[in-house]
């Protein structure tokens, strides 16, 4: 019989952001002893792509990681592999970036290393079509994907043992399969199990190739495989497995099975990512329906032959399923356009604000890490900043910023950007301290998730034997399923809402009804003065007249006006309420609060706390040496408490706080056509 090739394929990442001691970690617990155990068996040949994020990370507090793999890539036991360098989903980001990333880590790995890559590390394996000229254009020859791209297009397993030819405009990408099959048995298998399954595959015929590409984290990081795969020994005996099969089973790199063996042939490739990607996009509703039926034909024993073609959604779904990650995304877009002639210092700003992690969410995806969202809204405004310095005064803007078909109102100086959403209830859903390099509401609302089902029947698997990370489900504390409240809509600013008269904080803080919130389309009209502009907002709803006016000079502080006019013939009492959702970055005793009219009973910020009759509130992030102050013209109740979501990591379920929200609310006693107002200056000072 003929020969097996095995392509292990090591992609390790830590995304834009991180914190250091977590990479750090990742470094000692996998990096580092994978390295070490394969440098001591030279015949073994694999393929290795770190993302930039990570390489400027090793270069900075590792640098013998990068010696130890200039010593394997001399001697031809690694092929290393390029890609996006900051990690991006290449199709969703601008061609001219596209470049730009994928010649930086090219540019990169020539410098460090003496060769440019000729194959890519295709970021979450997301997948289009028109990716082929893309990374032909770039230089690339060849990548990897999941068998559920090629078998999607028609494939079935025993057809999938070697490489076959895309192409996108004339230009050709050689494209590899990534079997799922070894992705789900390395390492949480036995050794046996696996060579059993790679002798499997031989052929009378011909030479056929077995290729293996996953996350690097998986030999040490993802729970339990550290003292898997090194404690216990699993990869040393894997090596020495594959070292006894040598007579039938070779390891290889991708540019070793270009050059000895041709293509089986032509494929068009649908878009797509890997199969649990797929199921991850999908709203809760859609995902029950999606599992009903994979459940169906597992039943029934014929879910292997009809999987290919029940496939989710694809990964720009994300930025419909959750808005503040369009809202990222759509900031990145803004950014860009203006950089065609940016020099290289504000597109590496831009392209590490471009990094894939914090714009989704399934078990890897960062968009419920507070961190990791802060890190991409500080390197796009950092890198706005460099583009070109901001005029004095107010520079005005009303365009479809979200892609939602109607317009918002962007506001901008060299203080601050204020961004409006007219039609999506008269909100601030932006408000960028250019200065401090971050966004105050980069939040993120409690929706549900199909998960959280587990989390509420209290599902608890601390085993991992036989598991891999997409199988295995635990809690990091107890208590998880009190968290799982839903928000009526995003956790953004100048949120109005009309309160019950019997509506209490309990119910605002667990998601329960407590009003009307007033989130219809707002009409909008916009005046510039002197340098100074103002944003006029009005909506007309059970007989009263709602008005938010905001007023800004391009400082560091802007007024609201709130006027209400009952036009009915009869009185009218109303509750009316104003919302502010701030992200915090602080932890514990770095988020406060304070009054100038009182000492407060409290002033963390850590539960629920209701203050009465407050002018004036500061409300402080210690890390960042900020402190938003609201000053009103006269007395307001305030509630006040933490949003906390409950998400998925690959260490199980965890709660994360979001933001602070603040709701001042009043009551009103509007006689017929009577009208009020009330006056709130907000401001930016040091902590």
């Amino acid at each position: 019989m003929a020969n097996v090739k095995f392509i292990l394929g090591v992609h390790n990442h830590q995304p834009v952001g991180n914190f250091d001691f977590v990479v750090e970690e990742a470094y000692q617990q996998a990096y580092r002893p994978f390295l070490a155990l394969v440098a001591g068996h030279p015949w073994f040949k694999f393929a290795l792509h770190n993302s930039g994020c990570l390489w400027e990370w090793l270069q900075a507090h590792h640098p013998e990681y990068l010696d130890q793999v200039r010593s394997l890539a001399r001697r031809g036991q690694v092929e290393l592999v390029g890609g996006g360098f900051y990690e991006p989903v290449l199709p969703a980001i601008p061609e001219r970036d596209r470049q730009g990333q994928l010649e930086m880590m090219s540019t990169f790995l020539e410098s460090e290393f003496g060769a440019r890559p000729a194959g890519a590390w295709v970021a979450e394996r997301v997948w289009e079509p028109a990716l082929a000229s893309t990374l032909a254009d770039a230089g690339i020859r060849h990548a990897a994907l999941d068998d559920a791209h090629f078998k999607s297009a028609g494939k079935f397993e025993h057809e999938l043992d070697g490489h076959f030819l895309t192409d996108d405009q004339g230009k050709t990408l050689a494209v590899f399969p990534i079997s799922q099959k070894l992705r789900y048995l390395v390492p949480f298998h036995p050794v046996d199990e696996v060579i059993g399954h790679l002798q499997s595959l031989r052929r009378d015929d011909r030479d056929v190739v077995a290729v293996l590409a996953d996350d690097g984290e998986k030999f040490g990081v993802w729970p339990g495989t550290h003292d898997l795969s090194y404690t216990k020994g699993w990869l040393k005996d894997f090596l020495a497995a594959l070292e006894r099969n040598r007579d039938w089973l070779t390891t290889a790199t991708y540019a070793e099975c270009l050059a000895s063996g041709g293509p089986r042939g032509r494929i068009y490739l649908p878009t797509g990512s890997y199969a649990e990607m797929g199921e991850w996009v999908l709203e809760p509703p859609a995902e029950a329906v999606y599992q009903e039926l994979a459940g169906r034909l597992k039943a029934e024993g014929s879910y292997q032959r009809y999987s290919p073609f029940v496939r989710g959604g694809i990964w720009r779904n994300f930025l419909t399923k959750y808005p503040e990650a369009n809202n990222i995304y759509r900031k990145m877009l803004q950014v860009s356009a203006k950089a065609a002639a940016a020099g290289p210092e504000a597109l590496r700003e831009l392209y590490r604000g471009q990094c894939n992690c914090a714009y989704w969410h399934g078990i890897f995806g960062g968009l419920y890490l507070p961190h990791l969202r802060e890190a991409l809204y500080r390197h796009l405004i950092r890198a706005e900043s460099l583009i070109a310095a901001a005029p004095p005064g107010v520079a005005v803007e009303t365009l479809d910023f979200d892609g939602d078909g109607r317009d918002e109102v962007l506001l901008s100086s060299p203080a601050m950007n204020l961004y409006l959403a007219p039609a999506q209830g008269g909100t601030i859903f932006e408000w960028d301290l250019r200065g401090k390099e971050y966004n105050l509401l980069d939040t993120l609302a409690r929706r549900p998730e199909s998960y959280h089902a587990k989390v509420a029947a209290r599902h608890r698997d601390h085993g991992t034997d036989g598991k891999s990370i997409h199988e295995m489900t635990a809690a990091k504390e107890e208590g998880l399923e009190k968290l799982l409240a839903y928000d009526d809509c995003r956790r953004i600013a100048l949120i109005s809402r009309i309160l019950g008269p019997s509506a209490a904080l309990a119910d605002l803080a667990a998601g329960r009804p407590c009003g009307t919130l007033l989130d219809g389309p707002w009409t909008s009209a916009v005046r510039r003065d002197r340098g100074s502009a103002s944003v006029e907002l009005e909506l007309r709803q059970d007989g009263v007249r709602y008005r938010k006016r905001l007023v800004w000079d391009g400082g560091g502080a802007f007024d609201v006006e709130l006027a209400f006019t009952n036009e009915t013939d009869a009185a009218a009492e109303l509750r009316p309420a104003l919302e502010f959702n701030l992200g915090l970055l602080s932890s514990g005793p770095g988020r406060s609060c304070r009054s100038d009219d009182r000492r407060l009973e409290d002033g963390s910020l850590g539960a629920p706390r209701e203050d009465r009759s407050l002018r004036h509130l500061a409300v402080a992030d210690g890390h960042r040496r900020t402190a938003v102050g609201f000053a009103w013209d006269g007395p307001m109740d305030l509630w006040r408490y933490p949003v906390e979501t409950v998400s998925q990591s690959e260490a199980g379920f965890e709660r994360n706080y979001q933001c602070s929200c603040l709701l001042w609310h009043t009551r009103l006693a509007l006689a017929a056509g009577e009208s009020r107002t009330l006056m709130l200056r907000i401001g930016i000072e040091e902590s």
